[in-house]
């Protein structure tokens, strides 16, 4: 396990508490974690980010890179970026964030695109997506954190199902930027579910790299349950500069042990 000292338990064991999630995954030798967006409101009250922020630093582990408020996950909601009418949750978001960046040193924010809604041009809700990425990486900036992007293969009406797509929304974003970073956040699974280049994209592309999710495909398991190289991948990756982080953020698992596949 020594490539992955980072995980995501929120898509792994999110049905467990938060603080047991964190206790599961150091007992297992990780140092670091990646998250969902951690509240279920984008505005939570200060107290419940000052108990999320005692938990986190309980646990002993770093946090590396989260969600910004996703809209709601359990109603099949990724992101609020691209829909109307929402600018004040979305700004609430990104203020919340910022406070977890401050007081964590979290290096990125993720912000989800979110799924195309009603009739309005796929157009207009991309361009109000690319200009709220824009405002949040200037907002970040002053944290020190970059935002990042990504591609979700499998969610109905999500505009960002192909790593070409993700490209093209990073230009869109970073025309409206004024400062700040915006990366892209590179999750395998989602590179293979759609026969995305992998090696092409990390010798042409690298530099535009973020942060680096893995999990194999057939069945999202850990690295080396599924038919993909990617430990060949990652050492390409790695030999072109990358120097950012790579973390795990598989969700199946044969039996009752979620981290079997390591043993």
């Amino acid at each position: 396990m020594s490539r992955y000292s980072i995980i995501n338990p929120s898509i792994l064991i999110g049905d467990l508490p938060l603080d047991e999630q964190l206790r599961t995954v150091r007992a297992e030798g990780f140092t670091a974690v990646e998250l969902w967006w951690p509240f279920a409101v984008p505005d939570p009250r200060a107290s419940e980010v000052d108990a999320f922020l005692r938990t986190l630093d309980a646990s002993g582990l770093d946090l590396v890179v989260f969600n910004s408020y996703e809209g709601g996950m359990s109603e099949g909601n990724r992101g609020i970026a691209c829909w109307a009418g929402v600018d004040r949750e979305f700004d609430a978001s990104i203020e919340v964030s910022a406070r977890i960046v401050t007081e964590t040193g979290a290096t990125g924010v993720n912000v989800l695109h979110g799924v195309r809604r009603g009739d309005e041009p796929h157009d207009v809700q991309d361009d109000r997506a690319a200009q709220r990425t824009a405002r949040a990486a200037a907002r970040l900036a002053e944290t020190g954190a970059v935002v990042t992007i990504e591609q979700l293969s499998h969610i109905p009406g999500y505009a960002l199902r192909t790593i070409d797509d993700v490209k093209t929304a990073l230009a869109r974003a970073r025309s409206y930027a004024s400062s700040g970073e915006i990366l892209i956040q590179v999750d395998l699974f989602h590179m293979f579910q759609v026969g995305d280049d992998v090696a092409r994209f990390f010798t042409e592309d690298w530099r535009d790299i973020g942060h680096v999710q893995v999990a194999d495909v057939p069945g999202r398991g850990g690295p080396g349950t599924g038919a993909q190289p990617i430990d060949d991948l990652l050492d390409l990756l790695l030999a072109q500069g990358y120097e950012r982080r790579i973390a795990l953020e598989y969700s199946h698992y044969e039996g009752d042990d979620p981290f079997g596949w390591m043993r």
